[in-house]
C-alpha cells in the first residue's frame, strides 16, 4: 500500500525504495519542504500509487526485488496518465555510462547518486515541483477562464435576445452603460458605431462623441474580418485593439447580431486580455526558466538541444555543449548560508551570460550545475569559451560584505561527434565534467577512453555490498588498558575485509567506497549490531568491557542515527553506558553546530562519546568543553615519536593536563613499546591502546588473550 506522509492538498512526491531506511533518509531531506511525500516499497506498489494519485516527480531506486527501477520506469512511461511524470533515479549503483544510459533510455530525466547532497536533491525536486505547480495553476486558471467566458457568452446571448425584444430599448442602453466592465459597442452594416458604453472610454481613451458615427475598425481593425472570413456570430476571437494614442493591446471580441427594420445591427463585446496574457506569459516563463537566476532551466535547455539536433540532421550543422559544476559549493552554503550561496549562483549566471553570444543558451540545471548550448561552435571555439570561463571565474565574487574565490569544472561534448540525442550528450558531458573535477583540469573534452571507474573499483562496489549483506566482513578487537590498574577495560572495534580475489583491502580504501556509493549506513548498522552481540556474549562469560565503535562523517549526517542506535540497544537490552562512539575531530571542526546537536542527542541516551584522532583537526580543548564528550584519543602520530620528538611529547603532555582539567579521560593510541608506555604512565595518561599491548585480533583470539592475562596486562 502507499504510505501518506503528511497533509493532503499538497504537491505529491513519490518515493520508491525497498529499504525503509532509505525512504526515511529521503523524507528527512525533503520533509521540511511543502510536499506530500508518498512511500512505495516496490515497483509494483509504485505503479498502484500512480493509478490512484497524480505526482510532481518520482524518486525511484534502481535495485529492488521484483520489478527493478528500470522495469518500473519503462511501465510508467507506457501509461498515458504517467508518461510525462518526471523520474529521477536515486541509486548507489555505478555511474558507468552503460548504467546511466539504461536509466535515461527507459525515461529517466535525471540521476542522483548515493550518497546524495541534500541541497542538490532539494534543488532538483524543487525544480520539478515548481513545474508541476505551474502546470496545475495554468490548467486551473484556464478552467476558471473558460467558466467565466461561458458565463459571459451566456450573458451576451441573453443581452442580444433582450435587444431583439426591446428594439434598442432605453432601459437596455442604461444597463449596458452602467453595469458592464467590458467595452460594448453596437454598429450597423456599414460598420458605423451606433452606441458605446462607459467602459469603452476607459479601455480605448476616446470620448463617446468621438466614436459615434466612426468606423469600428478605428479601434478594432479586424472587426470586419469576422464577417469577411466567415467567423460565426457568438464565437470569441482574439484580435488587436488600438487606443486613442495609437498604442495596441490584445482584446477578445464576441459578436452578436439582430435585424431591426430590415437592417442588421451588430453588438460587439470587447474584453481587454492584457493582464491574462501577461499572466500566461509569466507562467510559461516560470515553467521554462530557473526562478533564482531567470536563466533557462533544464526543460528549455533540452528543448533547444532537440532543436539543434533536428537542425543538424537537416542541414549538417554542429553545436557544442558545456556542462559546468562549481567546486566545493556546498562548503559555501554550509559556511555562509544559502543566502550567500544564492547570490553566488546569480553572479555566476551573469558572468556566463556576458561571455557567450545572444544566440547561445546559458542554463541553470539545478544546484550548482550550469550548461552552455553553443550552436555552430567548433571544438576550437568551444575550448576558447571554456578558457574564458575559467579566467572570468578566477575574479573574486563580492557577496555583500564577503569576498569569495571559486573554481569550477567543465565537461565538453560536440554534436554529432559525441552523440545524436540529448540523453547521450548529457551523459557524456557529465562524465567529462567529473573527469575534469577529478583531475582538477578546469575542463575536459569527452573521449571514448574516459571512464568514471576502473574495472576493479566497479567490482569492489558490488563485492562490498555483497560482503555487507552476507556477513563477509570481519570484526577485530584491540584491547584498551587502564594505565593505573593495568586492567583491560575495553576494546576498539576495527573492521577487516579479506577479498577472495584481491586479498586484504585496508579500511582506508573500502570505507571511501562505502561512503561514495551509499553503503555507509548499512555498514555502520552491521558493525554496531555485531559488536553489541559480541559484547553480550562476553558479558555472559564474565567480561565487562567498554565497546568503542567508529562513526564516519556520513553517519553523522544521518538524521536517523540516534534512533537506529536506540533500537539496537533496546533489541539486545544493552546498557548504553558500555557503548562508546568515536567521532573524528576533523568532522566536528568542519561543522561545529551540527556536531554539537548530534553529540547531545547521543549523549542524552547515556552513550559515551570519544573524540578520535585528537590533535589533527586544529580544535581547542576550550571548544571541546562545550561538547558532551567523555574522552579524547590522542592521535598515534604524536604518540609514536614522542620519545624522539620533543614537540610531540610536549603536545601529548599538554593535551593530557588540559583534558584532565576539563574532566575528560585521555586514551593514547599507537603505543608500540614499553618506553612509550612508561612515559605516558608517568604523565598520567588514563588509557593505553596499541601494538605493545596487542594488535587487533578476532573475537575468539581476544577472549583467549584476555583469559591468559586474567584481564590484566603485565608490562
Amino acid at each position: 500500500m502507499c504510505h501518506m506522509k503528511k497533509y493532503i492538498e499538497k504537491v505529491n512526491v513519490l518515493l520508491v525504495d525497498d529499504r525503509p531506511e532509505n525512504l526515511l533518509a529521503l523524507e528527512a531531506v525533503l520533509g521540511e519542504l511543502d510536499y506530500n511525500l508518498i512511500r512505495a516499497y516496490s515497483g509494483e506498489e509504485a505503479l498502484k500509487c500512480l493509478l490512484k494519485d497524480d505526482f510532481a516527480v518520482i524518486l525511484l531506486d534502481v535495485q529492488m526485488p521484483g520489478l527493478n527501477g528500470f522495469e518500473t520506469a519503462k511501465i510508467i512511461k507506457t501509461r498515458p496518465k504517467t508518461k510525462d511524470t518526471p523520474i529521477i533515479f536515486i541509486t548507489a549503483i555505478s555511474k558507468a555510462p552503460e548504467n546511466v544510459f539504461t536509466g535515461y533510455s527507459v525515461g529517466a530525466i535525471d540521476y542522483v547518486f548515493k550518497p546524495f547532497e541534500p541541497d542538490v536533491l532539494k534543488s532538483k525536486i524543487e525544480s520539478f515541483t515548481i513545474l508541476h505547480r505551474n502546470k496545475k495553476g495554468l490548467e486551473d486558471y484556464t478552467e476558471l477562464l473558460l467558466e467565466k467566458t461561458q458565463s459571459l457568452e451566456k450573458a451576451n446571448q441573453e443581452l442580444i435576445e433582450t435587444t431583439l425584444k426591446l428594439k434598442k430599448s432605453e432601459a437596455l442602453t442604461g444597463i449596458i452603460r452602467n453595469t458592464s466592465i467590458d467595452a460594448m459597442i453596437t454598429y450597423n452594416e456599414s460598420f458605423e458605431i451606433l452606441t458605446v458604453n462607459p467602459a469603452t472610454k476607459q479601455m480605448f481613451g476616446y470620448e463617446e462623441v468621438d466614436l459615434i458615427g466612426k468606423k469600428i475598425m478605428q479601434i478594432v481593425p479586424a472587426a470586419s474580418l469576422a464577417l469577411e472570413l466567415g467567423h460565426e456570430l457568438g464565437r470569441r476571437f482574439e484580435v488587436t485593439g488600438v487606443r486613442s494614442d495609437s498604442s495596441i493591446f490584445p482584446v477578445e471580441v464576441q459578436l452578436g447580431s439582430a435585424t431591426i427594420d430590415n437592417h442588421n445591427i451588430y453588438a460587439c463585446t470587447i474584453r481587454d486580455i492584457s493582464e491574462l496574457k501577461n499572466q500566461m506569459n509569466a507562467l510559461a516563463h516560470q515553467a521554462l526558466h530557473d526562478s533564482l537566476t531567470s536563466l533557462p532551466n533544464r526543460s528549455l535547455l533540452y528543448d533547444r538541444l532537440e532543436q539543434g539536433i533536428i537542425a543538424g540532421k537537416n542541414n549538417q550543422s554542429i553545436f557544442s555543449l558545456i556542462l559546468i559544476d562549481l567546486d566545493h559549493f556546498k562548503v559555501i552554503n554550509d559556511t555562509l548560508g544559502h543566502h550567500f550561496g544564492d547570490l553566488l549562483l546569480q553572479q555566476v549566471g551573469d558572468r556566463l551570460t556576458e561571455i557567450v553570444k545572444v544566440t547561445d543558451t546559458v542554463a541553470r540545471l539545478g544546484g550548482d550545475e550550469f550548461a552552455l548550448y553553443l550552436p555552430n561552435a567548433t571544438q576550437e571555439q568551444t575550448i576558447e569559451i571554456a578558457n574564458q570561463i575559467l579566467i572570468t571565474m578566477e575574479q573574486p565574487f563580492i557577496l555583500d560584505d564577503h569576498v569569495l574565490s571559486i573554481s569550477l569544472s567543465q565537461g565538453i561534448v560536440n554534436y554529432p561527434d559525441h552523440g545524436d540525442n540529448v540523453q547521450t550528450l548529457m551523459k557524456k558531458a557529465d562524465i567529462s565534467m567529473y573527469t575534469a573535477k577529478r583531475k582538477d583540469s578546469g575542463y575536459c573534452i569527452f573521449s571514448s577512453e574516459l571512464d568514471t571507474h576502473t574495472i576493479e573499483e566497479l567490482n569492489l562496489v558490488g563485492d562490498l555490498k555483497d560482503a555487507i549483506e552476507n556477513g563477509r566482513l570481519e570484526l577485530y578487537y584491540q584491547p584498551q588498558v587502564d594505565m593505573k590498574t593495568k586492567k583491560v577495560t575495553g576494546v576498539e572495534v576495527l573492521l577487516r575485509w579479506i577479498h577472495p580475489t584481491y586479498g586484504y583491502i585496508p579500511p582506508d580504501r573500502f570505507i571511501p567506497i562505502a561512503e561514495q556509493n551509499g553503503l555507509m549506513k548499512k555498514l555502520t548498522i552491521m558493525v554496531l549490531e555485531r559488536a553489541v552481540q559480541q559484547s553480550k556474549r562476553w558479558l555472559e562469560k564474565g567480561l565487562e568491557l567498554q565497546i568503542s565503535v567508529n562513526l564516519s562523517a556520513s553517519n553523522l549526517q544521518d538524521m536517523q542515527l540516534s534512533e537506529d542506535v536506540q533500537i539496537l540497544l533496546e533489541k539486545y537490552n544493552m546498557n548504553p553506558k558500555t557503548l562508546t562512539l568515536e567521532i573524528t575531530e576533523s568532522f566536528i571542526m568542519s561543522n561545529p553546530a551540527r556536531a554539537r546537536g548530534i553529540l547531545q542527542s547521543l549523549s542524552s541516551m547515556g552513550i559515551n562519546l570519544s573524540i578520535d584522532d585528537f590533535g589533527t583537526g586544529y580544535s581547542s580543548l576550550a571548544y571541546l568543553k562545550k561538547l558532551p564528550v567523555n574522552e579524547i584519543k590522542v592521535d598515534k602520530s604524536f604518540v609514536i615519536d614522542m620519545l624522539e620528538n620533543m614537540s610531540d611529547e610536549i603536545i601529548v603532555r599538554t593535551v593530557i593536563n588540559l583534558a584532565h582539567n576539563l574532566g575528560l579521560q585521555v586514551v593514547a593510541e599507537g603505543i608500540e613499546s614499553k618506553e612509550v608506555w612508561d612515559k605516558l604512565q608517568a604523565i598520567n595518561c588514563n588509557t593505553a591502546q596499541g601494538y605493545y599491548l596487542s594488535k587487533p585480533i578476532p573475537a575468539e583470539s581476544f577472549y583467549l588473550w584476555y583469559t591468559e592475562h586474567n584481564g590484566v596486562f603485565a608490562t
